[in-house]
Order: structure tokens, then C-alpha cells, then sequence
């Protein structure tokens, strides 16, 4: 539960608050409760403040018209920067019922880079998800690598149409082999059987050697079911939750 006392705690990190405190403690515990704010804030802080050139821009969005909408925002001074820009969005809404948070963007710095910090992150994340009962997490891959890290994390693929240009690039690459037959029949098998299926199990192409530097090169968007035991184990092991 938020208080007062967590919002006055959060502006002392500089992050700027839309709307006054009490009621921001209001539409956060009606809409997105068991949400730990403070202490997820303090450790998003502490995680990445070293890596970001200052001034960081901080703030929280919180808004319930027409549908209650929360958003975290943390960006460095130079987050445009490919380089050495660092910046993390997370956005938190209802869809057809549905609490899903939004991986809306994270970007660090090229010194932060493979440290875990990402994994640290997205850890802490996942706490508070299960904490406020996130049912889904939706993401657009993108930036470096992103395509094949996402989908070995165990996110599924929404649209087809994605998954086609990721087949196309495929055959282009390594034409009439065996692995592109194997690359073909996973996705013939699903979409055969779902043929406007949402949930393409893009794992399986992650998991063949030769889908890796395709995977790195697309974005996709996917989502996670947490509210399913066998994804939600899968991306708890993947995180080290």
C-alpha cells in the first residue's frame, strides 16, 4: 500500500509527481495496489544512477481518466545518445480486464552494459508485478540484440506478420537447408493450428543456432502470461527470481 509518506520519499529522489500526493496515493491504491513504490524506486535509483549522466529526468505519471494509467520515467540528460544514453520506461494499464505492465524502453549506457543490470532491473520489476497482480507483460523488442534476448526470456510473439518477415529473412540466409525446414515447420505448426494465433512460441526459434543473428536483428512485439505457472517459472528462472 502507498502512503503519503512513500510520495514526499519519491520527490526527495527528484522524480516530479503529476498530480498532488493524496491523490496519487488514492488512484495507486485503487487502480495498481501492492505496488512497493518507494523501495522500488530507491532500488531503480540505485541501480542505475551511477550509469547516468546527469541531470536524470524522473517522473511519475498517474492518471485514471479515461482509464487508470501509471508510468515510471528515467532518463538521462544524453538518453538519445546510442552510446552512452541510459533511459527506462515502464508503463501500467487494463486491457479487457487485464493488468498488463508495458516495457515501454530500457537503454544503457555502453559501460553499464553486461553487468546484469538489465536482469537486476527487470528482477526487481517482477517483484512488484507479483506484489500488485500484473497478469501480463507486454514489450516491443528492439535496440541491441533485443529480438533474440526476449525471446529466450520466454516472451511469446503477437503478430504473425512479424514472425513472416523474420521466416523471409530466413530462407534468404540459409536457403533450402534442414534448419530452415526445421525454422518453417515450427512456424507452419503453429499458425496451422492458429492460423490468427497471438501467442507464437518464438522460444523455439531462439533455441536453434542459426535463428540467433536473425532474432538480433528484428523487432517483434510479445507478451508474457503471468497468471500461467509455466511461463511465469520459466521467466522467474530467467530473471533469478
Amino acid at each position: 500500500m502507498v502512503t503519503e509518506t512513500d510520495i514526499e520519499y519519491v520527490k526527495t529522489l527528484d522524480y516530479i509527481v503529476d498530480i498532488p500526493s493524496t491523490l496519487a496515493v488514492q488512484q495507486l491504491n485503487a487502480h495498481f495496489p501492492g505496488i512497493d513504490l518507494a523501495g522500488l524506486l530507491k532500488q531503480v535509483d540505485e541501480l542505475l544512477g551511477e550509469h547516468a549522466d546527469k541531470p536524470v529526468y524522473k517522473r511519475l505519471v498517474i492518471d485514471a481518466t479515461p482509464e487508470p494509467y501509471f508510468e515510471i520515467i528515467y532518463r538521462s540528460v544524453n538518453h538519445s545518445d546510442p552510446k552512452n544514453g541510459l533511459m527506462l520506461i515502464r508503463a501500467f494499464y487494463y486491457a479487457e480486464g487485464a493488468l498488463i505492465a508495458k516495457h515501454t524502453y530500457l537503454s544503457l549506457p555502453e559501460n553499464a552494459r553486461n553487468q546484469k543490470i538489465g536482469t537486476a532491473i527487470l528482477a526487481n520489476f517482477l517483484d512488484q508485478y507479483l506484489n500488485m497482480g500484473v497478469q501480463q507483460i507486454h514489450l516491443l523488442t528492439g535496440l541491441k540484440d533485443g529480438g533474440a534476448v526476449w525471446a529466450k526470456m520466454g516472451f511469446n510473439a503477437l503478430y504473425r506478420h512479424e514472425m513472416e518477415d523474420i521466416l523471409h529473412a530466413a530462407e534468404e540466409t540459409f536457403p533450402g537447408t534442414a534448419q530452415l525446414q526445421l525454422v518453417k515447420g515450427i512456424f507452419d505448426a503453429y499458425y496451422k493450428k492458429e492460423p490468427n494465433g497471438r501467442s507464437f512460441p518464438i522460444r523455439r526459434w531462439a533455441d536453434l543456432e542459426e535463428m540467433d543473428q536473425i532474432l538480433k536483428q528484428y523487432g517483434w512485439h510479445g507478451w508474457i502470461d503471468l497468471t500461467n505457472r509455466e511461463e511465469l517459472r520459466n521467466f522467474k528462472e530467467n530473471v533469478g527470481r
